[in-house]
């Protein structure tokens, strides 16, 4: 619990309520997501379910005293045996109407404490828009340390924007 906010992990019978979620994070802040509204897999009921299903992606989220989905992060475990040491906490969003209330930093905290229990993952890594200077310093004061910008890495309504590309050690959780 976090006030009023219980953080918990997403399940497959909370597909279609992230699905609709996603759609809304996809429209706010375009730039802040590798998918869109037109390809992004995330949009698709089928596809979330299964992933909620799985150990290698889960899903956090905060939600309200009414069930609603306010705050989200996603970790995600590469299969192949040269990449299991890492993982990438990727989908962070909270609403508009539900920031600046600790969300974000909690499920990431939340997201962060979940690979670090993971057996043999050694590195965490995101990548931030370099358009959402806040969200980097959230990264930056959670232990995230920049390591390279990726430019023009997006294309979003024919704009480029760049990727700053951050990892933290899974053992300082």
């Amino acid at each position: 619990m976090i006030g009023d906010y219980r953080i918990r992990r997403l399940v497959p019978a909370d597909a279609a309520e992230y699905v609709e979620l996603r759609r809304d994070m996809l429209a706010d802040t375009p730039v802040a997501f590798l998918g869109d509204l037109v390809d992004d897999e995330c949009l698709d009921l089928e596809v979330m379910e299964a992933r909620l299903r799985s150990d290698e992606s889960p899903l956090f989220c905060a939600e309200n005293d009414d069930g609603e989905l306010c705050a989200v992060a996603g970790f995600y475990r590469d299969r192949r045996a040269k990449m299991r040491h890492r993982g990438t906490l990727w989908g962070v969003y909270t609403r508009p109407s539900c920031r600046r209330r600790g969300l974000s930093r909690k499920i990431i905290e939340v997201a962060i404490a979940h690979a670090a229990s993971a057996e043999g993952l050694d590195v965490i890594q995101l990548s931030v828009s370099a358009e959402a200077p806040g969200a980097q310093a959230l990264y930056e004061s959670l232990g995230f340390t920049a390591w390279g910008r990726e430019p023009r890495a997006v294309m979003v309504d024919g704009r480029q924007v760049d990727e700053i590309h951050m990892w933290r050690a899974a053992s300082e959780a």
